[in-house]
């Protein structure tokens, strides 16, 4: 397949990964005292979450977006990361309208007398 089809064809479909072997990682990484089922669970149900999200986003995300945040097929990805760069890319909702930033206002004059000796 060239690559610009790939390409067209990655960022048409929601891309899957295996949240079980995703979530390993979190489950080694778990911390002395720290319950490693409980670390594995939480990561599956937050990539769950993510990922009902993006089944639900997907399609507003711009194809540039998508292509720019996929991971190569095959590899294993989280669905909360790849959520997390489209959502940070130019023109999504997660970005919002932009704002001009704020300028501060001129000074305003004084309203102290000018100093010719004579009192307010």
């Amino acid at each position: 397949m060239t690559p610009v089809i790939f390409l067209v064809a990655l960022s048409a479909s929601m891309p899957t990964t295996n949240l079980d072997s995703m979530c390993q990682s979190a489950k080694a990484a778990a911390l002395p005292g720290q319950d490693q089922t409980s670390a594995f669970q939480s990561c599956v149900q937050d990539e769950k979450a993510a990922r009902d999200e993006l089944q639900q986003k997907w399609s507003h995300f711009s194809g540039n977006a998508r292509e720019t945040c996929a991971e190569p097929k095959g590899v294993t990805f989280s669905y909360v990361e790849l959520l997390t760069c489209l959502e940070m890319q130019p023109g999504s909702e997660f970005n919002g309208p932009r704002t001009p930033p704020l300028t501060p206002s001129p000074a305003s004059p004084s309203k102290v007398p000018a100093a010719t000796g004579q009192k307010p």
